[in-house]
């Protein structure tokens, strides 16, 4: 983002230095020349035209950095993750059979728990089971 705003700051900077040497001209008052007025348009355009570019090349490079590269062999999936705040995270991972339960810091990444994948499937509550469990001692 910081790339992108000295960017704009530098076009921006170049428009201006653009208008100062156009108002420095002299008018040419000859059938084939321009006011200052066209070449004040022209620096206004290109301007808003490499701006754009910059956009477009910022947002797509966001995006192709987000999208998480899928390789059909792997054993590891992240199955959730909850940050505790201060720099702490806990992990739910799926590693081929097993659950692993991590907890990771600014120290490192230390195993909490680890489940085979049939145990952790039955801790899990499915939705219907959630609702009726906390209504029933307010019916």
């Amino acid at each position: 983002m910081r790339a992108l705003l000295r960017a704009a700051n530098l076009a921006g900077l170049l428009l201006l230095v653009g208008l100062v040497s156009v108002s420095a001209q002299p008018e040419q008052s000859s059938g084939g020349g321009h006011g200052s007025l066209y070449y004040l348009l022209q620096a206004g355009i290109s301007l808003a035209v490499v701006i754009g570019l910059i956009y477009l090349i910022y947002f797509g490079l966001r995006r192709l950095s987000q999208a998480a590269p899928t390789h059909k062999g792997d054993k590891l999936r992240v199955v959730e993750s909850r940050h505790l705040g201060g720099g702490r995270w806990v992990y739910i991972l799926e590693v081929a059979d097993r659950i692993l339960i991590v907890g990771g810091s600014n120290e490192g990444l230390r195993t909490l728990a680890e489940l085979p994948a049939d145990e952790f499937d039955e801790l899990q509550l499915s939705p219907d089971e959630e609702e009726g469990s906390g209504d029933a001692g307010s019916s």
